[in-house]
Order: structure tokens, then C-alpha cells, then sequence
């Protein structure tokens, strides 16, 4: 279990995380929303130890491997695919000789779809491709933890669509405590079983997402009702 308590947060004197409390137990599927600007990708870095919080701690039961899925994908341009993948790798598992590292990364490609493409550069990928091989690179250590922020993000949404499958598929083969980060809820809220609501800098909703007509306040409401149709969903169920 990894626990959040009393996160605090601020930059330039205002602060974006108001004392967050939660929990993330071990091989859950989580989505975390809010509006832009409300402090999701700031407490994705603290869980990650990407940044340090003002005030409170993240705490774990033992040491815990983390992978990371930064916005628009933050690929190292002067590296191929296979080498931008194996390089997550080698900083995890600094042990492996080179053919485990490339093999290890070549199959971490091909679970997502990419295995043909891996001498590519990333300036030879489309946005949806590069999404791809850094989804493959969080998760080529098998981490027990893995952060996902806005991996649809300026997709269309047929790559959207691919992304959050792929995203689903890793969770059930890995096993890993997933944590996403998206505004893309028409395609998250029926990916995760759990959705975290963070509204002014704290956590005000956490449920299911076919709870949340009934537990969200009227202006969480109107602000997720504009980005997903309950009605519809409940059609297509």
C-alpha cells in the first residue's frame, strides 16, 4: 500500500495541494481528475519522488520500483526506440548485461505493438507511437508502481482508444498499482474500477465511476459531466 498524508504543496507562494490524504493499495487501476491546474500531475510527481512536498510524506510498505509515464511522452530524441526503452531498464536494473537489456526491451515493445519499429527514431514516430514506446519504457522493469500523466493527451481518438486498451491489457498482465492522470474521462472512466477527484488542492471524491452522480457536489459534477455522458455509458452497458 502506498499512503498519502497531508500532502502539501505550493509554488510562488500559492499552493495547488491542500493537504491531500489517500491510499493506492497494491495492483489497483486508479484514474485521477480534477480540473487543469489543480495540482494531479504536482501529486503524481510527489508519489513518484520526482518532487518533495512542502509538508506530509508518501509512505510504503517497503522499497517500491516506479515507472513513469511523463505528458507528451519525454522521449530522448537522439536515441532509437529500443534504446529509449532499455534505457529505463538499465537504470532499474543495472546488473543485466546487454542482450538481457535489449531483448527485455524489444519485448516490452512488442507488448505494444511496436516490436517492427524499434530502430525508429522518435522524429520518425507519430504522437500516438511515441505514447506507445513511452508506456513500453515504464513498464519494462515491471515495476510495482507505475504513473501514467495524461498518456492520451492530444491523441486522437482512435490512438486514445489504443492507449487506454494497451493501458488495460499491461494492467492485467503485470499486475502493477497503475495511477493515471487523464482529462480524457470519456475513455478513462470506463477503463479504471476507482477514480480519485482532486477539487480545490484537496481529495473530495473517491468511488467507483458509476458512483459519481451521487457522490460528487454539484460543481464536480458540471465540470465531468462536460467530458463524459453517464446516460451514454449506461446504453452501451
Amino acid at each position: 500500500m502506498i499512503r498519502c498524508e497531508e500532502i502539501w504543496k505550493g509554488f510562488d507562494g500559492q499552493h495547488v495541494l491542500r493537504g491531500v490524504n489517500a491510499s493506492f493499495n497494491r495492483g489497483e487501476l486508479i484514474g485521477l481528475i480534477g480540473p487543469s491546474g489543480g495540482g494531479k500531475s504536482v501529486l503524481l510527481k510527489i508519489i513518484g519522488g520526482v518532487l518533495e512536498a512542502d509538508y506530509g510524506e508518501v509512505k510504503s510498505n517497503g522499497a517500491v520500483g516506479t515507472g513513469f509515464l511523463f505528458q507528451e511522452g519525454a522521449l530522448f530524441d537522439s536515441m532509437n526506440v529500443l534504446d529509449n526503452v532499455a534505457f529505463a531498464l538499465r537504470e532499474a536494473h543495472p546488473d543485466l548485461n546487454y542482450q538481457q537489456l535489449m531483448s527485455r526491451s524489444y519485448e516490452s515493445l512488442c507488448g505494444v505493438g511496436l516490436g517492427k519499429d524499434y530502430k525508429k527514431m522518435p522524429g520518425q514516430l507519430s504522437g500516438g507511437m511515441r505514447r506507445r514506446v513511452a508506456l513500453a519504457r515504464a513498464v519494462v522493469a515491471r515495476p510495482e508502481l507505475v504513473l501514467l500523466d495524461d498518456p492520451t493527451g492530444g491523441l486522437d481518438p482512435v490512438a486514445a482508444s489504443v492507449i487506454m486498451k494497451l493501458i488495460s491489457d499491461l494492467h492485467r498482465d503485470h499486475g502493477s498499482t497503475i495511477i493515471i492522470v487523464s482529462h480524457d474521462l470519456r475513455r478513462l472512466l470506463p477503463s479504471v474500477p476507482r477514480v480519485i477527484g482532486l477539487f480545490g488542492g484537496k481529495v473530495t471524491l473517491d468511488c467507483p465511476p458509476d458512483m459519481l452522480p451521487q457522490t460528487a457536489s454539484s460543481a464536480e459534477l458540471k465540470f465531468i459531466e462536460t467530458r463524459y455522458d453517464f446516460g451514454a455509458s449506461a446504453a452501451a452497458h
